[in-house]
């Protein structure tokens, strides 16, 4: 067998239980939309509940990235792992990606499924078809994103056990890191050469299919893209960072951490 696919079969093997569980919080989380909607006699909760398993997927990432990683504590495979570590690292990404296509292909069937339950749903009526396709995409970018992060944090501070010095503050030296992190970022946010670089390339969503509002009873929920931007030299700054992130976790993966 081909040493990366019998890692992605054994993370598929280990991810396997939590995927169950997603699909008992989808279907518990329906359950309940159903009942508030009987409950207060409005046809619109449920799918408002929908739309926000639909968002919690933002979320997946980073908790199954987690999720894989805590089963390394206890196993210490990777240590007499001879694969390379891009190998290690790559099978589990591709096999929560696994997991997250299927994620989202129940919580599609999902809202299908709402809608002829009840079409009179004015929730349906007001949300254009590309825009779920363009909040997918922004979703499953944004995820795997902070699932990098949740990575590279999760190396770093298995790294650090072998620093005699900081062994013991391996917690505060973290949170030393990221809040540096956090402010150096912020710092280069605020500063007029990002600002301008960002304005330069600009792209205008001013358009139609991006908008959606949606109202339940006399209380409100709006969702409005109509007047957004998008930078592509943010996007390919976050695109470098993820690349980057995936690159230093793996070296610090291939430097053996012992967890």
């Amino acid at each position: 067998m081909n040493p990366f696919r019998g890692l992605l079969v054994k993370e598929l093997k280990i991810l396997k239980s939590h995927f169950y569980g997603v699909i008992v919080t989808l279907l518990f989380t329906v359950l309940i939309g159903l009942a508030l909607s009987h409950y207060f006699n409005e046809v619109n909760i449920l799918p408002a509940f929908l739309f926000a398993l639909f968002f919690a997927h933002i979320l997946f990432y980073p908790i199954f990235i987690l999720f894989s990683l805590s089963m390394e504590t206890k196993t210490q495979g990777w240590l007499h792992n001879p694969n390379p570590g891009s190998y290690l690292l790559m099978s589990k990404l591709v096999a929560i990606s696994v997991y997250f296509v299927m994620s989202i292909v129940i919580t599609i069937f999902l809202v299908i499924g709402s809608y002829f339950y009840n079409p009179g749903a004015s929730f349906y009526d007001n949300i254009p078809v590309v825009l779920p396709v363009f909040l997918l995409l922004s979703i499953t970018c944004s995820s795997l994103y902070f699932g990098l992060w949740f990575c590279f944090y999760w190396f770093v501070y298995y790294s650090l056990k072998n620093v005699p010095i900081l062994g013991r503050v391996r917690p505060i030296f973290l949170f030393v890191i990221v809040v540096v992190q956090m402010f150096i970022s912020g710092l280069i946010g605020e500063s007029d050469w990002y600002k301008q670089l960002i304005h330069m390339s600009e792209l205008d969503l001013n358009i139609d299919w991006l908008h959606f509002n949606f109202f339940v009873q006399s209380e409100g929920f709006t969702f409005n893209m109509a007047d957004s931007t998008i930078s592509i030299v943010e996007i390919l700054l976050y695109l470098f960072t993820a690349i980057l992130l995936f690159i230093t976790s793996t070296w610090l993966l291939e430097k053996k951490v012992e967890v």
